[in-house]
Parts: C-alpha cells; structure tokens; sequence
C-alpha cells in the first residue's frame, strides 16, 4: 500500500517536470504546419477548377415543360429529369431531414466539417467499413457540378477546394436550394421537385413528414434505397432519417412514431408526362428548330400550347374504340393488341405498323386552336404522325369544296342536275368513265340532294361547269395545300391531302367565311418567365358570311338525312353538318364535321395503301369515332345553334323540283339561299296554295311536266352568273 502511494507521487512529480509548454508549442507547430501543408496543396490543386465567376454563374440543366390550354403537363423535354424550385417552395420537414442525416452543422461550417469528418473516420475505423462519409452538403454539390465520383485523394482535394470557394460566393441559403435542385434521387430525378413527382406523383411543397424523410434518404444511394425496387431497404433508411430528425429536435416523438407507421406511399408506376405524343412531337420540332437542342433539353422552357387534354384523351378512347372494333369485325388477323415490333427496330419504332391505323384533329374554327390531335395508335410503335404528314385520297370528303365554288359564283342548293351515265375524253386518248358508288343513277336532282348522298355523277359535271382550276382556287384559299390535280376526278378527291389541312379547310365553313391558320403554340417562356414567343390567331376572310352559311345548311342534310345520319342513329343529336369521304377499293375513310366550336375529322386506313374491308365506307369506318368523340365533347355544354348569316334568306322548297313549295307538294324542305337567288316561282309540277309568300313580283307560272319527265337540257336548269 505504501509502496503505491509512493509510486502515485512520483508519476505526479514527474508530470510536474514535463515541459508542457515546449510541447503546446511543438503540437501547434504540427497542427499549423499541416494545415498549411493541406492548404498550400488544396491552392496548388484550385489552380484547376472552375474560376470564380464560373462558380457564381452556376446553371444546372432544367428540362422544358410543355402546358395544355388548361394549365395541365402535358410533356418535358430534358437530358436531366429537373424542375427548379426556390428555397422557400420546399417543405420545412424535407429541408431538416437532409440537414440532420447529411450535415448538421451546414450552417456553422466554412464548406468542410472538420469535426464531421473526424466522426466519421473514427465510425469508420470502429467499424472496419465504410460506415459513414463526411461530406458536407457543400462539398456534395460541389463534387455533383464540377467534378466526377471517383474515389481518389486528387478528387476529394479538390472538392475540398471548390467547396470553399462555393462558401465564399453563396450564401447559406444559396447553397441550400442549389444543392436541392441538383442531387440525384434515382429513376432519372434530378432535383427534390422531380423527385417528388416521380415517387409520389405530386409537387414537393405537397410532400408529407413521412414522404419527405425518404427523399431525404435517397441520395445517399439511390440504386440501394429505391423504394420500388427495394421498398424494405428504402423503409429502413426512411426510419433512420427520422431517427436523426428526433435526435436534432425537429420533430416529437408523436410525430415521429405516426411518420414511422406510414406506407411508403410511392406511385406503383413511375409517373409519366407523356400525353399527346404526336402533338408534342410537334411542338418540339418547332422549339428545335427556333431555339436548338440545347434550350429545349436545357433551358428551362414552359411552352404553353392550344391542347386540351380532356378533348385529347376523348380522341384518343374514340379512335381505338372505333379501331379494335373494326379489327374484330372483320377479323383482321394483324392487329394492334399482338403486335410485336420487329427486333432490327430495338427500342426505336418505325415509320410504318401492318394494323389498321387512324388518326384524329380537331381545332377551334373560330381561332385555329388544335384541341386535340392523334397521328396514330401507338407512338411507340410508329413515330409517323398520321394526321399531318401522311397524304391521302379524300373521296367525298373534298366535294364541299367543288359545291363551295359553285354556292359562290351563282349556284343554288335547288338548281337540278342529272345523275346519269356520262364519258368525258381523258388525257391519254381513253375515255374517262366514272360511276356512282351504288353503281345506280337517279335521274334530275337538286345540288342539295346530291350532296347530301354523295352522289358522283353531279358533282363532276359541277366541276366541269365550275372549273377544275376554280374550284382548286377555293381549295387552296380555304386551307388545303397540296398540290391538286387539274382533272375532273378532282370532284371525287383523288389528289391527295392531309386529314390537318382539311380539317381546318372544313373550319371555314363553320365560322362563317372567315379561315383560322391552324395553331398549337400560343406562349413561350425562358425560365425566368420572359416570353420568347406568343401566337394570336391568323384569321382571314376567304369566303362571304351567305356562301359558308349556304354550304353549312348542305352540309347538315347530309347529317340529317344523308350519308351522315348514322351519326344520329348513334346518339349525336346536336345541329351539326359534314361529309362523309370513301376512296376506291375502300382504302381511305374519312368523315370531317363540324358544330359552330369545333371541326374535327376523321381518317381510318392501312399505312400501306390497301382495302379495310368490304363496304368500308366514311359512315362505316370513320364516323363512329367521330361520333364519339363529339358526343364527349359536347356532353355537359349548352347546345349551339348555327348562326343564320346576314343576307340570307329561308324558303319552303318542293325537294323535287326545286321550286317554291305548295301545299300539294309531297316533300318539302327549307333551303337557304344568299338574298336575291331565291327561287320565284312556285311549283309547276304540285299545283296548289303557296305555303308562303312568294317575292315581289312573282307569279305561280302554268303547271309543268314532272321533274322526272324533264329532258336533259331542261333537267339541267343551272343558273349561270
């Protein structure tokens, strides 16, 4: 015992005469020595990195969002999946999550937690692995900007070195939302406003306690923690990051438990922005080819576009609808549903599928704005966009145009043609000899009933009293743009067109003369929200108010009681007029229509030029879609009525004759006419009362032989201007 305490006084006296200050002084040699050692070699290594107005120019790559008209995502265009968000938009529960688990004292450091990474050295060491990095959030940005994640001594110098350069140049908060709008969370996020999205399917400023403590965890290793492909790990890893919210005091206990009890919460499916494929398609060839590549991936861009979504995915269910069902009834044995794209394609479709395709537009007459636009049943399979490139035969669905020119230069909807066998020299030295579709001849009827059954034989002696060139002058004035032939098969459509240009050539007719160029962008925006571009609507005049408003009331014959009425059959009661188009061997079918708000039209086919189907016609094949698809957008608005166009007038006419209607008449109609071309007698052939009052001057002439026992010179009563 004696010799103990013997053995303590001596270690103590011994303690006395160490020289304690020589060694205070050697060790802050040391300290200094080495800090200075380290700083000369982090100075020698910055002579390397990025200059310092290059630091405070830091832009991160920021994808372009693509709008509908209502405001809703429609499509991004990125390299990097990142949406920008500011500071204050973040959750507070996301921004203490990161802090606690990835740098506490960010707010106390210079850019390096010396005492951080002495934590995690010795964690590390304890431990024998690699337990714990102690990389401040500074240096994480730095190292995911400027510098590559390889593990090297000359790397982490470095990030070292631009982490103290990026604290001298930001503030605190600066760094913060750089660093939020720059880590990587996995799946192709960038960013806590992309990640948000891509797990949950919803902003970052809607995230939950529970939601934003496993973003947090994420970035420390995405592949580890994903939580769709390892949910067990990812819950883990949610659990710790809560953990470390409690230990620094930014949560309680209750909210720490409920946050613990919580699922996941993640999407089943990734979540996609990709809505109207072919339609954005659009909008991206115009943006690259106005700003180039790097400002659509890069940039930041938010395009506003005319598209409505809820019209878009009406077309689309419409269309496939319409599609399948055609497939099934004719038995079709290439189809959609087991089509499986060819292994020399890959991963990158073609410009061409072997089942049956169509395409849908449909555009705001009044404006141009395309609503809704599907250039084909499967972007993935077929990048070729059916409603705008491709060029077709529109059959029928181009005699509006031969009828238009004739309505404008003098023609009544009662003047009587004859449908009969005809010949005409053809340019080869052949005759040309077309025929009716029903391969059946009527006899005198009126311009009106004609095209309201889609009767050959009419419209092409119209067109050779017309002209072929007039008529390709109202053609063109209206909106269609490619090239049209100069031949008498032009009033059966047999020069090719784009479903878009005669779409929007139809939209003339339904607001009133007055033609809309076709518009699908109405504002750009850079990402600070300065508008690089913005459209109005292109409106021109190319019709009188009286013609469109003439050819319009044709047109709902033929929907009322015409090759259009299936429309009604299948539900669609609204006041609305088209045409039905049909080519040879039933290879195209088309039908396009119009309400006072909206054109839209139709075209069913193979991509390789071949028959649907027996007795695929425009009503069988095309007008179901469209009638479907006008049902949905019309259902729940008020019905619209077209306007009766200063003008024109209203008669009683007798259907057969085409003259003013008695009461002996057996088939009445009223017929618009533009003022003064109405006609003034009454009928010859139904003597009887006049059911109104005829113009001034007009006197009921002797009866007349029937309509049907005309000659042809007399039948084919056309007034010439």
């Amino acid at each position: 015992m004696e010799s103990e305490r013997t053995s303590a006084r001596r270690a103590i006296q011994a303690a006395i005469r160490f020289p304690w200050k020589l060694f205070f002084v050697l060790v802050v040699i040391a300290v200094f020595g080495s800090a200075g050692a380290v700083f000369g070699v982090v100075r020698w290594i910055g002579r390397d990195l990025p200059r310092t107005d290059k630091l405070t120019a830091v832009q991160p790559p920021v994808k372009t969002v693509v709008y509908d008209a209502r405001g809703r995502v429609l499509h991004e265009f990125f390299k990097e999946n990142r949406s920008t968000v500011a500071l204050n938009q973040i959750p507070r529960h996301l921004i203490e999550a990161t802090l606690s688990t990835e740098d506490r004292n960010f707010y106390q450091h210079w850019g390096v937690d010396l005492w951080g990474i002495g934590r995690a050295a010795m964690s590390n060491l304890l431990q024998m692995r690699r337990a714990e990095g102690g990389s401040t959030i500074t240096q994480q940005l730095a190292r995911n900007l400027f510098l590559t994640h390889e593990r090297t001594i000359s790397r982490k110098l470095k990030e070292i070195a631009l982490a103290v350069e990026i604290e001298r140049n930001f503030t605190k908060n600066q760094i913060l939302e750089l660093y939020f709008n720059q880590i990587y969370f996995g799946e192709g996020a960038y960013g806590v406003e992309a990640a948000a999205k891509t797990y949950f399917a919803k902003p970052v400023r809607e995230l939950t306690l529970s939601e934003c403590a496993l973003l947090a965890g994420i970035p420390a290793n995405p592949s580890l923690y994903s939580p769709r492909r390892r949910p067990a790990a990812a819950k883990a890893r949610r659990a710790k990051v809560l953990r470390n919210m409690l230990a620094t005091k930014s949560i309680t206990q209750v909210e720490l438990d409920k946050a613990m009890s919580d699922p996941l919460g993640v999407t089943p499916q990734r979540y996609s922005n990709d809505r109207a494929p072919y339609f954005t398609e659009m909008v991206r060839l115009h943006l690259d080819e106005r700003y180039g590549a790097n400002i659509v991936y890069e940039g930041g861009l938010r395009v506003y576009t005319t598209l409505d979504m809820d019209l878009q995915q009406a077309a689309e269910r419409a269309l496939e609808k319409q599609l399948s069902a055609l497939e099934s009834d004719l038995k079709i044995r290439a189809t959609h549903t087991n089509y499986v794209m060819p292994a020399s394609e890959g991963a990158r479709a073609g410009q061409t599928t072997p089942y049956l395709q169509g395409a849908i537009v449909a555009l705001d007459p009044r404006t141009g704005y395309v609503r809704a636009l599907v250039g084909g049943r499967d972007w993935n399979h077929s990048n070729f966009n059916r409603a705008v490139q491709a060029r077709r035969q529109p059959g029928s669905a181009f005699k509006p145009f031969v009828y238009t020119a004739a309505m404008d230069n003098g023609f009544r909807p009662t003047d009587i043609i004859v449908d009969e066998p005809v010949s005409f020299p053809g340019g080869d030295g052949k005759l040309y000899q077309p025929g009716n579709y029903d391969r059946t001849y009527r006899g005198p009827v009126t311009l009106r009933y004609a095209l309201q059954m889609s009767i050959n034989i009419p419209a092409i002696k119209l067109l050779r009293k017309v002209g072929t060139s007039l008529v390709a002058s109202y053609a063109r004035r209206m909106g269609i743009k490619s090239p049209l032939g100069q031949n008498l098969s032009l009033a059966l459509g047999t020069s090719e067109v784009s479903l878009l240009e005669l779409t929007s050539a139809y939209g003339v007719l339904a607001n009133t003369g007055i033609r809309s160029e076709p518009l699908f962008i109405l504002k750009v925006e850079d990402k600070n929200g300065n508008v690089l571009e913005k459209n109005v609507p292109k409106l021109s005049e190319v019709l009188s108010a009286e013609t469109a408003g003439v050819m319009t009331s044709m047109l709902q014959s033929v929907m009322d009681q015409g090759t259009g009425y299936p429309a009604r059959a299948r539900g669609f009661y609204n006041p609305a007029a088209g045409k039905t188009g049909t080519m040879d061997d039933y290879m195209d079918a088309w039908f396009v229509g119009y309400i006072p708000s909206l054109v839209c039209g139709v075209w069913v086919g193979f991509d390789q030029k071949r028959t649907i189907g027996p007795g695929m016609t425009g009503a069988r094949a095309a007008l179901p879609a469209w009638t479907d698809f006008m049902i949905a957008a019309t259902r729940g608005r008020p019905v619209e009525e077209f306007p009766v166009p200063a003008g024109t007038v209203t008669r009683q006419i007798c259907a057969e004759t085409g003259m003013l209607a008695t009461e002996a008449c057996p088939n009445v109609t009223t017929e618009t006419f533009t003022e003064g071309s109405e006609p003034a007698e009454y009928c010859t052939t139904h003597p009887g009362k006049p059911l109104q009052p005829a113009a001034p001057g007009a006197e009921a002439p002797p009866a007349q032989p029937n309509l049907r026992d005309l000659d042809r010179t007399q039948a084919e009563r056309i007034h010439t201007p």
